[in-house]
C-alpha cells in the first residue's frame, strides 16, 4: 500500500479544476488565487493512496460469502466471494496517484493530483531553479488528464526554454 505523506496535514485544499499553474518571479497563480512568490514556503511531491477498498471489508465479504456458500443459500455466497476477489484485485491493480503540494507561509496548502510522477519531479526541480535564479519569466505547469508538463511561456530564460514531462 502506498504511503501518504499528506495524511496528517491540516488545511489542505484539493484542487481538481486547475488546468494550469503559472509561476513568475513575483507571483504564483492557479484557479482564482494569486499569491506572492515570497509567501510560498514549499513545493513538494508525494505518493497518494486513493480509491482503494478497505482490506477489512474485503476480508469480511470473503468470510461471509464463504459461510453463506457453505449453507447453500443460492448464489449469494459465490457472488460475495467474487466481489471480495474483485476488490482485492482492484486494490493491487489500481492506478497510482501522486500529489504536488504547494505550501504557503500561512500554513495553507493546495494539493494537485496527477499520475505522472516523473513529470511532478521535473516540474518541482524546474520551479526550484526558476525561483532561485529570479529570472524575469513566467513558468506554466499544466495538469491535463493527470499528466504534468511545464514550460517557460514568456521572458528571457536563457538556454533550453521548455520541456515535456513525457520525454
Amino acid at each position: 500500500m502506498a504511503s501518504n505523506p499528506f495524511s496528517g496535514s491540516q488545511n489542505i485544499t484539493l484542487d481538481k479544476n486547475t488546468k494550469a499553474i503559472r509561476v513568475t518571479k513575483r507571483t504564483i497563480r492557479f484557479s482564482t488565487s494569486v499569491y506572492q512568490t515570497k509567501n510560498i514556503a514549499g513545493f513538494s511531491e508525494g505518493d497518494m493512496d486513493m480509491g482503494g477498498v478497505p482490506w477489512g471489508l474485503v476480508i469480511l465479504a470473503f468470510i461471509i460469502g464463504w459461510i453463506v456458500n457453505s449453507l447453500n443459500l443460492g448464489g449469494v455466497g459465490g457472488f460475495l466471494i467474487l466481489v471480495a476477489i474483485g476488490a482485492a484485485i482492484w486494490n493491487f491493480a489500481k492506478p497510482k496517484y501522486y500529489g504536488l503540494l504547494i505550501t504557503l507561509n500561512s500554513g495553507d496548502k493546495t494539493l494537485f493530483v496527477a499520475t505522472d510522477k516523473p513529470g511532478l519531479k521535473k516540474v518541482i526541480s524546474d520551479i526550484y531553479d526558476f525561483i532561485e535564479t529570479e529570472k524575469e519569466a513566467a513558468y506554466e505547469i499544466s495538469i491535463i488528464n493527470s499528466q504534468v508538463s511545464g514550460n517557460f511561456v514568456q521572458g528571457n530564460v536563457g538556454g533550453s526554454s521548455s520541456f515535456n514531462a513525457d520525454r
